[in-house]
């Protein structure tokens, strides 16, 4: 019987400089590629090292994803942002259709670009900015933000693992660590299989990406 990998499609969401980006810091670089829906620089030293590809459009997303399945030069595929990706397909949807359609169009492509990114043999990681709803008592809660309503709320319900950077900081307000949120709370969305992870979780994705081959072999 063939050795199966089993991979899983993680969200991670937080707050510019929070630490999501950074998080990729520690994947092996000759063997990650990066779909750069932001048009940035990523903030870490060996980023150059990187595959890096700058899309700036929801047609060149897809390309992107065809040639990826057929891949098999990368171990890890980083999504930044799924937040960007909505908006360009949006611009593409605005563009393209007319009335009803736009959005009929834009909730297909959204699902469509999902099953894309979860059907990749490669371990993914998406990234997305966080939008918040006020819940009980005036309280907010933190979701993954999507351009339109049909996926607003709702896009967690579509990976098996949702990660929450948080900062750590010092009596003076100084950061002193960038840490992974992997447990629900009434602020965040966080999620993750049992007992996968456990204790204090540094923002390090190679970490989280061998956390699942151990769990699901």
């Amino acid at each position: 019987m063939p050795d199966i990998k089993t991979t899983v499609c993680t969200l991670i969401v937080g707050q510019s400089g929070s630490g999501k980006s950074s998080t990729f810091r520690n994947l092996n670089p000759d063997r990650t590629v990066i779909i750069n829906l932001e048009n940035k620089v990523l903030p870490f030293r060996d980023f150059n090292k990187f595959k890096n590809i700058n899309v700036t459009s929801y047609k060149m997303f897809s390309q992107v994803l065809a040639e990826l399945k057929k891949s098999k030069d990368y171990d890890f595929v980083v999504v930044d942002s799924f937040t960007s990706l909505t908006e360009l397909i949006y611009k593409y949807c605005d563009l393209t259709f007319s009335g009803y359609e736009v959005w009929g169009q834009y909730n297909k492509m959204i699902q469509d670009s999902l099953w894309s990114i979860k059907g990749l043999e490669q371990q993914v990681f998406v990234t997305a900015i966080p939008e918040y709803h006020e819940a009980n008592f005036g309280e907010s809660k933190g979701y993954a933000k999507v351009k339109g309503k049909e996926w607003k709320y709702s896009i967690e319900k579509e990976f098996a693992i949702v990660l929450w950077t948080k900062m750590l900081d010092d009596d003076d307000g100084i950061v002193t660590d960038y840490t992974l949120e992997y447990k629900p709370n009434k602020h965040n969305t966080a999620k993750s299989p049992h007992e996968l992870l456990d204790g204090k979780v540094s923002n390090d994705a190679k970490f989280i990406a061998e956390k699942i081959t151990e769990y699901y072999g």
